[in-house]
């Protein structure tokens, strides 16, 4: 078995602070977002009033990426990977190989996801996620 060194690491995640908000509220109000390889860093607040799909970059582009979730509101969340069959996560079901995790209508979910190149890892709470797909 090989031994670790300290501070080794697989993927090394970008030096970019905290970049901002980006709101999804009554003025844009939108059911579909997509995700953009530099949106890395910045923290997506939902207040739609209706179930939102956040769409994630192709996870090819996204290795060292980390994107910030929270919902304001208590309707679904919805987190697809780009791709399909590259989500791992969610805490009910803890799928590798999954197309999206949702969470099901709590306000204060929240959710954090990063990507390797291979696939997004999904770290969730406040809710209840699920992977499927």
């Amino acid at each position: 078995m090989t031994t670790r060194a300290q501070g080794q690491r697989d993927v090394a995640l970008s030096s970019l602070p905290f970049r901002g908000i980006a709101i999804n509220d009554d003025t844009l109000n939108t059911a579909a977002i997509t995700v953009y390889a530099s949106d890395s860093g910045i923290l997506f607040i939902n207040k739609n009033t209706a179930t939102t799909t956040y769409t994630l970059p192709v996870v090819g582009d996204c290795k060292g990426k980390i994107f910030f979730f929270y919902s304001y509101v208590a309707n679904d969340l919805v987190i697809t990977g780009g791709t399909t069959d590259v989500m791992v996560g969610g805490d009910t079901s803890a799928v590798v190989d999954a197309d999206k995790v949702t969470l099901g209508g709590v306000i204060g979910g929240w959710a954090i996801i990063t990507g390797d190149g291979t696939n997004y890892y999904a770290l969730t709470g406040t809710g209840t996620w699920t992977a499927s797909g």
